[in-house]
């Protein structure tokens, strides 16, 4: 039969003079990485760069382009240009037997008005009055 005893179990020798790295590769690698942020860095900031000239030069062309348009509606808005845009549309100043005044009195709604009309209109004003509030005129 067989006994059951102790499993050897393998273990490694320590060798004083295999302690790792030497302090020369340490310093190799750190001024490796260092360099790599650096270029990382370098790279970013050009990035950044860049896309700051393209905002800036996108930013002129809008703005160009806004001067330009109200340039044109500058020009649009004076009296030839409106007089002209009246003439193609076949509109023409008014003839003054044609204007009526009105007294505001009575584009206002006041009161007066109203008790002034009696009957069927009055009621009906009335009822118009109080279901569309907005549709009374107002003084200028």
């Amino acid at each position: 039969m067989k006994t059951w005893g102790a499993t050897p179990i393998l273990r490694r020798r320590y060798h004083a003079e295999r302690r790792g790295l030497p302090p020369i590769a340490w310093i190799v690698g750190l001024v490796l990485m260092v360099g790599f942020v650096e270029v990382w860095e370098s790279t970013r900031v050009s990035a950044l760069t860049l896309d700051i000239d393209r905002a800036a030069r996108e930013l002129a062309r809008t703005e160009a382009r806004r001067d330009y348009l109200d340039a044109e509606l500058a020009a649009a808005r004076t009296r030839p240009a409106l007089a002209q845009a009246a003439k193609s549309l076949g509109m023409k100043p008014a003839d003054p037997a044609q204007i009526v005044l009105v007294p505001d009195a009575y584009l206002a709604g006041t009161d007066n008005a109203v008790r002034a009309d009696r009957g069927l209109a009055a009621l009906g004003r009335r009822a118009f009055e109080v279901l569309v509030p907005q549709a009374r005129a107002r003084t200028r």
